[in-house]
């Protein structure tokens, strides 16, 4: 089956059982250079770099935080690469009576390894990839006014926003995949809903975009556009009703309390529903009388 480029990034963290899980389905797309075709699924159990890498970048913000079946799944191809990246995250869960509290801290680490699999790099994407590149252009911008130049005007852009050479080439030098800091509020200012139907709660963020940089530049007629985008969305789910405490969620597990909460809050409005319509039809049977 021919591989496609994704066309958005998003982050599902799950709790289910008492257990966490993690999967992440992340899309980079870009014209700056060729990325190597390549198609590979690594995994902590066979990549001891891959399983220390992600094992202290987790512990950053929770010490206890440990991942275990660690799977990355690549595909890469030219102008774009996919990682399907999937864990469970243990040591986070501390149960108190009918309550268990997890702590989410974890959720905005940020792995600065160089990650390799074959002849592809495919954490530190910016370094290897970008830089080079975007390096060249900086050294032409310092020449453009001058005779015979080969470019006669160069941009760098960030966020859309122009921005110097050096700090072109900073923010893409430093850009790497597995970087999850722009995750760091607290669930408290996640939007958080409720299904009804499918008993789960959910918070919901939408962070700011890590990486959407371009170069503009332009030679005698011609304007060349490179760029590299690469966001996502984040969600954390929990089954059941649900609170959060800063970074840590509260989940009632009470044997069966739960489930008779919700059939009483269910049986009472019903009941109230009943009522409200036996009594308008005894004032409407009034209201008819009254008019003979």
């Amino acid at each position: 089956m021919l591989a496609v480029p994704a066309s958005a990034s998003n982050i599902a963290i799950t709790v289910e059982n008492q257990q966490v899980k993690a999967k992440y389905n992340l899309s980079l797309q870009q014209n700056v250079t060729q990325i190597p075709d390549l198609t590979a699924s690594v995994s902590m159990a066979s990549d001891q770099k891959l399983s220390s890498a992600f094992s202290n970048a987790l512990k950053v913000n929770n010490m206890t935080a440990t991942p275990s079946n660690l799977t990355v799944n690549v595909e890469s191809k030219g102008e774009w690469l996919n990682l399907t990246t999937s864990l469970t995250v243990t040591n986070v869960t501390v149960r108190r009576g009918d309550v268990l509290a997890v702590d989410m801290a974890w959720k905005a680490f940020n792995v600065s390894t160089n990650l390799e699999t074959g002849n592809l790099s495919y954490n530190t994407v910016g370094e290897r990839y970008f830089l080079p590149v975007t390096s060249f252009y900086a050294n032409a911008s310092r020449f453009i006014t001058r005779p015979n130049a080969t470019f006669s005007g160069i941009s760098f852009l960030v966020n859309s926003t122009a921005v110097s050479a050096q700090t072109a080439e900073n923010y893409v030098g430093n850009f790497t995949v597995f970087d999850f800091r722009a995750l760091q509020p607290s669930l408290d200012g996640w939007p958080r809903t409720y299904g009804v139907t499918n008993d789960t709660t959910a918070w919901r963020f939408a962070p700011t975009i890590p990486l959407d940089f371009a170069i503009e530049a332009q030679r005698a007629n011609h304007t060349t556009r490179l760029f590299a985008k690469y966001e996502y969305d984040a969600e954390v789910s929990v089954s059941g009703l649900a609170r959060t405490q800063g970074n840590t969620v509260l989940i009632d597990v009470g044997s069966g309390r739960r489930e008779w909460a919700m059939v009483g809050i269910v049986a009472i409005t019903v009941i109230v529903a009943i009522a409200a319509q036996f009594m308008f039809r005894a004032k409407k049977k009034r209201f008819v009388k009254s008019r003979w």
